[in-house]
């Protein structure tokens, strides 16, 4: 009896340390990143509910908004009008632009395959 318990318990502690991890790296996702470079500024706003804003240039009338997932090492972005999908690899040192496997209208965003946007401070 004391045995199957002792295996319960590490199943459970082993589950919870699985759901703290997960939550662990969506959380550090949450923020906005920024690409500045030439003076053309590309931002990323992740918000808790799984939304997003994405600012392409300061000269841009377009304002990329929907939702994003996590797929792996990759965070993948859905505009609510259905029409465009950008996709970046998270780092440790902030998410690098996927160009071959995102919408090519980039909105005069100066940004290119493996532009990395770092997290700016809150």
């Amino acid at each position: 009896m004391m045995k199957k318990t002792l295996i319960a318990m590490a199943a459970v502690s082993l589950l919870l340390c699985v759901v703290l991890l997960t939550s662990c790296q969506e959380n550090t996702l949450k923020g906005t990143y920024r690409f500045n470079e030439g003076g053309n500024c590309s931002e990323v706003t992740f918000q808790e509910d799984g939304s997003f804003v994405f600012t392409f240039s300061p000269i841009s009338s377009y304002l990329g908004v929907g939702t994003f997932t996590l797929k792996g090492d990759k965070v993948v972005l859905e505009t609510s009008d259905g029409m465009n999908r950008y996709v970046f690899r998270i780092t440790e040192d902030g998410i690098e632009f996927v160009a071959d496997e995102s919408s090519e209208f980039r909105w005069y965003g100066e940004f290119t395959d493996g532009s990395l946007f770092e997290k700016c401070l809150p």
